[in-house]
């Protein structure tokens, strides 16, 4: 049921690329597998991982953002399988299922080209590792360092796990057992590790490239806090990211899966222990890690890095359901666990993530007993309401098959000139691919230097309006080009609008048309 669901939201739930670094992605992977030189001091060049899988589909099926994000399908896949492998019993394997297939963000990512989705995968794959380390562990040390190097290679935020066969290391020897594991994972690490460094020294004379790339893509922005005054950082250090885990709807998960991780911390049983450990990791490191080595700098916590959270947090939530949802004593801890996100989501004013948070742990705290059935029944529901919610609102905020339509009749309309968005016009080659000269005729509404140089006698102004919502700060570029256009002498022909587009024709004043 969990795959089926998965490749039907890949279908149907498919909202067109965000206009941002999924743009890079895709074309990076078509060139690199054209035999283009792709890798270079721009730190997305080295996450090999993110583009070479959507490469190979793009170069064998052609350029298209739904063949180049088959390959985090298959991701969301094998994590289900590997959610379902690492638990022992099938009321645990249906929760965990069901809460790694019903979090919002984890599926908006889905039909998208992303590293964090196909991290989903390899981020898993390290505590799947472990839990084998004694029957397996040659295997279990190979995979686990495979998934790692990969994983590394994919985005830098693998980073947050390289501490988890430290301590791994630690707990086995405090426990008396035997190591064979931890040498067999040391001599693979050395090897990849070896191999991994030696490309960078021998492509760039220097072993470290990738990891000074990454250090140097630091920049001052609105979502950096080391140049904000100490207030900016005190707020992002402790209240801030409890306030994200309920706005991006991470908290429901995070409370849900506290009993997996006391009885894996606290009791050590075997894949709670491997799994509440690797969220620690995860935890920690998205709470307090710094983006770069030469200042402290915590990361912003984008709800789009979290999401490979969910396939950890899904483990431990299936693992200790009988804790959550069966004992109808705990199950009210954990109710008023959950009503604590509600008070946050109300506070802050998130009314839409408040209520379901209350209406959540209400349901957790009342129902039980012999109405555990409707209990289950009700958090199903509740689940699914909020994916198909959250699908819709998207989908009518964005309305991405009309845009395209639009826009596509925008271009055959302007004949001379198109003037559009500065992210539709970044998203040009994936938006208009194979069609250079469709391309060639469209500017950006901020390059307003070309557009004065050109200074066409005709032009069509194309605006998406979905920028009010994903990129406001194009607001000034609009209007400053509207000025522009009176300044040049040019009057509007015509104009169609609707909810999501608008369409403009220019034309010089005294041409005749």
């Amino acid at each position: 049921m969990g795959s089926a669901i998965l490749v039907v939201f890949w279908i149907l739930g498919y909202d067109g690329i965000t206009f941002s670094d999924d743009v890079f992605y895709i074309l990076t992977g078509e060139a690199f597998w054209k035999g283009e030189t792709v890798l270079n001091a721009y730190h997305f060049s080295s996450r090999f991982g993110a583009y070479l899988f959507s490469g190979i589909f793009t170069h064998l099926f052609g350029l298209d953002d739904r063949i180049a994000s088959i390959p985090s399908l298959l991701a969301y896949l094998a994590t289900l399988f590997v959610i379902i492998k690492a638990l022992p019993k099938q009321n645990q394997q249906f929760w965990a299922a069901i809460f790694f297939v019903s979090h919002v963000f984890l599926l908006h990512f889905l039909p998208k080209v992303y590293p964090d989705s196909l991290l989903v995968m390899w981020v898993v794959l390290v505590p799947f590792a472990a839990t084998s380390r004694a029957k397996r562990p040659i295997l279990a040390a190979f995979l686990l360092v495979l998934s790692l190097l990969i994983g590394f290679a994919t985005k830098e935020t693998t980073i947050y796990l390289f501490p988890f066969p430290v301590l791994l290391f630690l707990w086995d020897l405090k426990q008396g057992k035997p190591l064979k594991f931890h040498l067999w994972l040391g001599s693979f690490a050395l090897v990849f590790g070896a191999i991994y460094l030696g490309y960078y020294w021998s492509a760039f004379g220097d072993p470290f490239y990738r990891i000074n790339s990454v250090n140097a893509g630091h920049y001052i922005s609105e979502y950096s806090y080391n140049d904000k005054a100490w207030p900016a950082m005190l707020n992002r250090l402790t209240i801030s990211p409890l306030i994200t885990f309920v706005e991006r709807s991470y908290w429901l998960w995070l409370a849900l899966a506290v009993p997996g991780v006391y009885v894996g911390l606290v009791k050590g049983e075997r894949i709670a222990f491997e799994f509440a450990l690797a969220l620690v990791c995860l935890m920690l490191g998205f709470w307090f890690m710094s983006t770069s080595l030469e200042l402290y700098n915590p990361i912003y916590l984008n709800p789009r890095h979290l999401i490979i959270l969910i396939p950890i947090l899904a483990v431990l939530i299936g693992y200790g359901c009988k804790y959550w949802l069966e004992n109808d004593v705990a199950g009210v801890y954990w109710g008023i666990g959950v009503l604590q996100g509600a008070v946050i989501g109300l506070l802050v004013g998130d009314f839409k993530n408040g209520l379901f948070l209350l209406v959540f742990g209400l349901v957790m705290i009342l129902l039980g007993g012999k109405f555990l059935w409707l209990k289950k029944t009700a958090i199903c529901c509740m689940l699914l309401a909020a994916v198909v919610f959250s699908f819709s609102y998207q989908r009518q905020l964005k309305n991405y098959p009309h845009f395209i339509h639009q826009f596509e009749s925008a271009i055959d309309t302007s004949q001379e000139l198109l003037v559009v968005n500065n992210f539709v016009h970044f998203s040009r080659e994936v938006l208009l691919p194979y069609n250079q000269s469709h391309q060639e005729r469209l500017l950006a509404v901020e390059d307003t230097g070309t557009f004065g140089k050109r200074s066409p006698g005709t032009f069509g102004l194309f605006i998406y309006k979905y920028y009010k919502h994903a990129y406001p700060k194009e607001t000034p570029d609009i209007e400053e080009f509207l000025q522009l256009t009176e300044k040049m002498g040019y009057e509007m022909i015509g104009k169609k609008e609707d909810k999501w587009v608008v369409f403009y024709s220019f034309s010089k004043k005294g041409i005749s048309n």
